[in-house]
């Protein structure tokens, strides 16, 4: 006896027996019961979903012999004639092979015809969209002005290429994909009455690769059922559609999460040695990433797809890497699997990905680029940190300066009195330093401790701001150096071109963000000492740098040395006490007495003048 395929075999013959188009078959059942059926449907929908079985069941309760029903029996003459493909009032054209208006033409010619044996004629149109303007508006007419014993079912995969004026005329169903579950549950009713031997993870693994089609699904399992001498397993499913296994996704994932790009790049090699296909496998990551992304937000939809030995593993690894790193590798695997569909080579672009994804590498996005400019520019504009913006102390202190010569004015005081801030942070006491440049040749030069190299990781540090929206502390110190960490101070330098970043390095808040993750990378929150590099802060760094305590001037003793004379501020007061931590020199200091003594040390000290001068809050014209 010859075989006759599954999906064939398994074909709905009523009602009763189609698969999750609720709506539409309680309408149409609803529509024979009460003697309302319309003169033309418009099926809509993905393939293999029931649309041409869905209109020969509604032809056969309406030539039924115990008719019309909605519960047509399957076993009278009219209804094995409709099953068998022979009813002369069942026509059903496939327009994709019949678009033109010859063909139309034909079937208008014939639509007069009265019914051959039973009540109604049906035409059945598949793939309607393919018809030509010519031959959709010859349908057009027929649909405006049908004869009573005619039902036009028109069928299509692209409802939006179908004229307005047709979908008008027609009553209107959309036909859904069933999910994984629903799919699982019909094939295990196949395997069950055809005596196939298959493990319900199996079954689950076929369902999704259906993607929604009863159709493919049970062609799927037909093709198994051949394929396999024994019971089909989830393993021999997947040894036929070339699937890789949800132990390398996983495996592939965690390797992409801890940085291990050896270990990524290698499990691309290996299954281009195996003879996989690459784009597929790249599909099925991007597939069990998006599930990781769904399950912490929506259990049950990322949970659908997925049998019930896979989800242990899949909510471990979910509860291990954030979702946020998730989108990341969603977003990135997105696009490079676009480009291996557009043609190239797949092995290539999958390891350049893979290496992207595990190092960072990454090109410098112009759009990025311009949020950061205009933020930065937004900052000036409103004065958020002008407070901050000092020249540089050691600026006006030239080799004739009096005190060029003096020994660092804070040197000898105790820690517990030294001009640095303390700030509560996490529990932990915070120790902002304002010194504003620190000499390279510094006691600590010599003997500094490099096992954590800050320098190379900066740019990771950087990256992991802007994941946690901290775009202006990026902004800020993306344009710094790491000169030197010793554990306890972290020193960094700006080119002379980005000197106006000290001052807003120096800020709290941007501190406290960047000591966050310092802290989460290094296990301690180091002192920050910033100061520009270039012109103004080579010559500054000959000489230790100096500072004043955060005391009033009145209170304060001046160090011992030649010349007790307060040195004056170089920028304005702040507003308030609380507008800027690091400004600590004395207010009232004249902006245009110099030194003290009405000597003016420098080009930066002219600045200083003039802009003080002229600001308007300062009443300057």
């Amino acid at each position: 006896m010859k075989h006759t395929t599954l999906y064939r075999k398994w074909r709905p013959r009523a009602f009763s027996t189609i698969v999750g188009q609720e709506p539409v078959v309680r309408t149409l059942r609803r529509a024979i019961e009460t003697d309302r059926v319309s003169h033309a449907y418009l099926f809509s929908g993905p393939r293999g979903t029931g649309k041409t079985s869905t209109a020969k069941v509604l032809a056969m309760g309406l030539n039924c012999e115990n008719g019309p029903t909605p519960e047509p029996d399957g076993t009278c003459g009219s209804c094995r004639a409709i099953i068998n493909n022979s009813s002369l009032d069942v026509v059903e054209m496939d327009a994709a092979s019949n678009r033109g208006i010859d063909e139309i033409r034909d079937l208008r010619d014939r639509v007069n015809l009265a019914p051959v044996a039973g009540r109604m004629k049906v035409y059945i149109v598949d793939e309607v969209h393919m018809l030509t303007t010519e031959a959709f508006n010859a349908l057009l007419k027929m649909l405006e002005e049908p004869p009573e014993h005619v039902v036009f079912v028109l069928a299509t995969t692209e409802k939006h290429k179908v004229l307005p004026t047709i979908i008008s005329r027609c009553q209107s169903f959309d036909f859904r994909r069933p999910g994984v579950e629903t799919l699982a549950k019909k094939l295990s009713e196949i395997a069950q009455a055809e005596e196939i031997e298959a493990e319900p993870e199996a079954l689950t693994v076929i369902a999704r690769e259906g993607k929604g089609s009863f159709r493919d699904a049970e062609g799927l399992l037909d093709q198994l059922s051949s394929f396999s001498e024994g019971p089909v397993t989830a393993a021999l499913v997947r040894e036929l559609l070339g699937s890789v296994g949800s132990e390398v996704l996983l495996e592939t994932t965690a390797a992409l999460h801890e940085r291990r790009a050896a270990d990524a790049l290698r499990v691309v090699d290996r299954l281009s040695n195996e003879g996989k296909d690459l784009g597929q496998f790249a599909g099925e990551l991007v597939g069990h990433l998006r599930r990781l992304m769904l399950l912490p937000h929506a259990p049950e939809v990322a949970l659908s797809e997925v049998g019930a030995e896979e989800r242990a593993p899949l909510e471990e690894q979910t509860n291990a890497i954030p979702t946020a790193e998730v989108v990341r590798l969603v977003e990135v695997l997105g696009d490079s699997l676009g480009r291996m569909k557009r043609g190239g080579d797949p092995k290539l672009d999958l390891e350049l990905t893979f290496l992207k994804l595990a190092r960072d590498y990454a090109e410098p996005d112009v759009d990025v680029l311009l949020r950061r400019l205009e933020t930065l520019e937004t900052a000036l504009e409103n004065g958020g940190f002008e407070a901050n913006m000092v020249p540089q102390r050691s600026a006006g202190q030239t080799a004739g300066s009096p005190e060029a010569g003096e020994p660092e004015e804070g040197a000898g005081i105790p820690p517990e009195i030294t001009p640095s801030r303390p700030e509560q942070h996490d529990g932990a006491e915070v120790q902002h330093s304002v010194a504003e440049e620190t000499s390279p040749a510094g006691p600590e030069a010599g003997g500094e401790d490099n096992s954590v190299d800050l320098a190379s990781e900066w740019s990771r540090i950087i990256v992991e701001l802007k994941r946690r929206r901290q775009a202006l502390t990026a902004a800020v110190y993306g344009e710094a150096r790491v000169e030197g960490f010793d554990g306890r101070v972290l020193r960094l330098s700006f080119p002379e071109e980005h000197g106006f970043h000290v001052g807003m390095a120096k800020d709290r808040k941007h501190v406290e963000e960047l000591n966050k993750i310092l802290e989460e990378r290094i296990g301690s929150k180091p002192r920050i000492e910033v100061r520009a590099a270039g012109k103004t802060g080579d010559a500054a760094s000959a000489q230790p740098p100096r500072t004043t305590t955060p005391e009033p001037a009145d209170k304060e003793e001046p160090a011992p040395g030649p010349d007790p004379t307060p040195r004056p501020a170089p920028g304005p007061p702040p507003e308030d006490a609380s507008a800027s931590w690091s400004e600590t020199a004395p207010a009232e200091a004249s902006p245009e007495a110099g030194d003290g003594d009405g000597t003016i040390r420098g080009e930066a000290e002219v600045f200083e003048m003039a802009r003080r001068r002229f600001d308007p809050r300062n009443g300057g014209s």
